[in-house]
């Protein structure tokens, strides 16, 4: 009696003190916002979109700096959900293939319960995937077989292989929450992992509950798409903070990992500012603008509040990071990613030297300046936190936000040296792509 008594007090400080027993299983939320690049964002320096939500829990946690998805939305959804670069298991757009292992499969096996909800778009052509057999036991999609294309205002979703019935005035993005936040109630008792692939704030860019008019919700209206899309911005912080209520409501706030990210640049037709200047979304380009996205990190007692990272992050990072978070067992493929937890525990962890970028545009503008191989539209790039090299050769600093100064061999030792060391990142990679669909080959 007194022995269990003592494991229970240990049991009891370790908890208190943010110290996780060896048993202990975390909840793991991992929210991508679509079309939103990091400098859309309070806690990213921005002074004109407003995420209060978004900003406390980088204040609260860890914010890297330095995180980067594929310029488009389809790599960067199978890149995230299977450690594994596109040149290894990239088909086609809107397709996950349905042999990859995902982190939803990962954690089954390890004993969660997972639920997606928002933005599917991975089921097209004869590998796309569905999201029972991509390892989630419950769902809430759009786009989504069966479903059609209003995402916002009436929506079409399919939740657990029924179509809902929407009316006018049903938004959405409240569906999904919701849905998320009664998934919640039912598995606090249980360890469970979300995947929440946001809607928002994609384009079209209509009113949202907040700021629409009588007869104006569904219409963007001339000259609004910018403060449409800012509102529908702090619309989705707002839904996070839902979130986060629902956690503390079930006292499941110290015990969840929380992850918010985005999964690609701005939509090229927004204009908007950023401190003393004026950006264009760059959505679909290989430049920074399209791929460099936000990471925070939050968990009360657990992840050190305040804490700012300037290490690389790529996509493929986040499986093996959810593995090391909820101690599962890496899937037996090859993994491009490495784990960032061990940074978001205050430790100096392994930081990546480089990441690897293979892009495959469907908007193909896109690879007019340094697409290659097939159909000349493959982009392939490795990088590091200041420059960037293609493998066409084309060597650039990453503050050259444009890429309209290359840099030549000899201008200094510092851009040599990073450059031998990209050059050899990119020969450590596949020469061509493994599962480009034969439609696009030549």
């Amino acid at each position: 009696m007194l022995y269990r008594l003592i494991a229970v007090i240990i049991m009891f400080f370790q908890a208190s003190n943010g110290i996780a027993s060896d048993d202990q299983k975390y909840n793991v939320i991992l929210i991508m916002a679509d079309d939103s690049a990091v400098d859309n964002y309070g806690c990213y320096g921005s002074d004109y979109f407003k995420t209060p939500i978004i900003d406390q829990l980088a204040k609260t946690g860890i914010r890297f700096t330095h995180c980067y998805s594929e310029p488009v939305c389809t790599p960067s959804r199978v890149k995230i959900m299977t450690g594994r670069d596109g040149i290894r298991n990239y088909v086609q757009f809107g397709t996950l293939d349905r042999d990859e292992i995902t982190f939803a499969h990962m954690l089954k096996k390890a004993g969660y319960t997972t639920a997606v909800a928002g933005k599917w778009q991975l089921h097209n052509g004869e590998r796309g995937a569905l999201a029972p057999e991509s390892g989630f036991d419950t769902y809430c999609l759009w786009n989504y077989p069966g479903t059609r294309s209003s995402r916002y205002w009436n929506p079409s979703i399919m939740q657990n292989g029924k179509l809902l019935k929407t009316k006018t005035d049903d938004y959405g993005p409240d569906i999904f929450s919701k849905f998320l936040i009664e998934f919640i109630d039912s598995n606090k008792n249980r360890p469970f992992f979300i995947y929440y692939p946001m809607v928002l704030v994609h384009s079209p860019f209509p009113k949202t509950p907040d700021n629409k008019t009588a007869n104006g919700k569904t219409a963007q209206g001339k000259d609004q798409s910018l403060p449409n899309f800012r509102d529908m911005t702090l619309y989705a912080d707002k839904i996070v903070g839902r979130l986060v209520a629902a956690l503390e409501k079930n006292n499941l706030r110290e015990n969840t990992i929380l992850i918010f990210t985005t999964d690609n640049g701005t939509n090229r037709k927004i204009i908007y500012p950023f401190q003393n200047e004026t950006r264009k979304g760059e959505k679909a380009y290989a430049t920074d603008g399209g791929s460099h996205v936000p990471l925070i990190v939050n968990c009360p007692g657990i992840v050190p509040a305040g804490k700012v990272s300037s290490d690389l992050v790529d996509f493929s990072d986040f499986l093996p990071s959810i593995a090391d978070i909820t101690k599962a067992k890496l899937p037996n493929v090859i993994l491009d990613g490495q784990s960032f937890w061990p940074q978001c525990l205050g430790k100096k962890g392994n930081p990546r030297k480089w990441i690897f970028q293979y892009y495959y545009p469907k908007f193909k503008p896109a690879a007019e300046t340094h697409g290659q191989g097939v159909n000349n539209l493959e982009i392939i790039w490795a990088q590091n936190q200041k420059y960037k090299l293609y493998r066409d050769g084309s060597f650039y600093s990453t503050a050259d936000r444009h890429e309209l100064s290359p840099i030549k061999n000899g201008e200094n030792k510092e851009s040599d040296h990073v450059r031998k060391i990209l050059q050899e990142a990119l020969n450590l990679m596949p020469a061509k792509a493994v599962k480009l669909s034969t439609k696009y080959q030549n």
